[in-house]
């Protein structure tokens, strides 16, 4: 109630805090204050536009805690993708973890090929990628970080005579049917090359659609399949992975972004990742 002792408060001259006020006047259509040579209180549209007024500076507020917390990666959204040799129940344990350090940052997955969740990142649809190391055409465009490395060995039914072996020699598998993805012409390219280089052929059938009927076709003695090792242990009933010798090269799977520096969500979640899945790579 009294324009000096507000004018202090708010650090402004008298004068500039009296111009304000008429600039807000104006723009509102309404005096809001009754006043002569002293203030004496609110007009009826001031009366009516106070809680309002305290509603925006209260909004205004959150909105710089909001803005604070998602640029330090506490808040926000995480669009994240993963290729399924990467969708291991450690992976799924950090994600688990994530999410309870950290519940106000909406957290998206969506599992697909390589080829197609990195164009979705290239897109902005994507925040994040766990998949192979990004090709040089790519790479201008893309950021990456190692998180850990895999083995590739084979899925054989339970009473193949080769799930008996500790380690399945890869002449063993000569003539026998490697069943792949359709659509995925990169899945088991890995495997191929191997077996080739050891003297194994091995006949490659283009014929799954996806994961779950790729490993229906192997239960149902069609074939045998490739396999990231970091999977074994959530095969489907009546299936086992094997390991080969020689094995085959060890893949990296690596941590993806957009730009020169993740998302600080991203980066928040590629900390963790690093961490946790480095120690249990090894």
């Amino acid at each position: 109630m009294h324009f000096s002792r507000a004018a202090r408060k708010l650090n402004l001259a008298q004068p500039a805090l009296t111009t304000q006020i008429r600039q807000l006047e104006l723009a509102v259509g309404s005096p809001l204050f009754e006043r002569t040579n002293r203030m004496r209180g609110l007009t009826a549209a001031g009366r009516a536009l106070l809680p309002e007024a305290r509603t925006i500076l209260e909004r205004v507020g959150a909105m710089k805690d909001m803005a604070k917390r998602v640029a330090l990666g506490e808040s926000g959204t995480l669009r994240m993708g993963v290729i399924p040799p990467a969708a291991t129940t450690h992976l799924a344990e950090c994600l688990r973890r994530f999410a309870l350090v950290f519940p106000s940052i909406e957290l998206t997955v969506r599992q697909g090929d390589q080829d197609k969740l990195v164009e979705r990142l290239v897109g902005n649809e994507l925040d994040l990628v766990i998949g192979r190391p990004t090709t040089e055409d790519q790479g201008n465009s893309l950021g990456q970080r190692r998180l850990f490395s895999e083995e590739q060995g084979i899925i054989v039914r339970v009473d193949d005579p080769l799930a008996k072996l500790r380690f399945v020699p890869i002449r063993r598998l000569s003539d026998k049917p490697l069943l792949l993805l359709r659509s995925n012409a990169h899945f088991g390219q890995t495997l191929l090359g191997h077996a080739v280089r050891h003297g194994a052929t091995l006949s490659p059938f283009h014929a799954a659609e996806d994961f779950p009927s790729l490993h229906w076709m192997v239960r149902a003695g069609l074939g045998i399949a490739p396999c990231s090792l970091l999977l074994a242990d959530g095969l489907p009933r009546g299936l086992m992975a094997k390991q080969l010798r020689p094995s085959p090269p060890i893949l990296e799977i690596n941590a993806i972004w957009r730009g020169s520096k993740p998302e600080p969500a991203a980066e928040r979640l590629i900390r963790m990742l690093s961490e946790k899945m480095g120690i249990w790579s090894h």
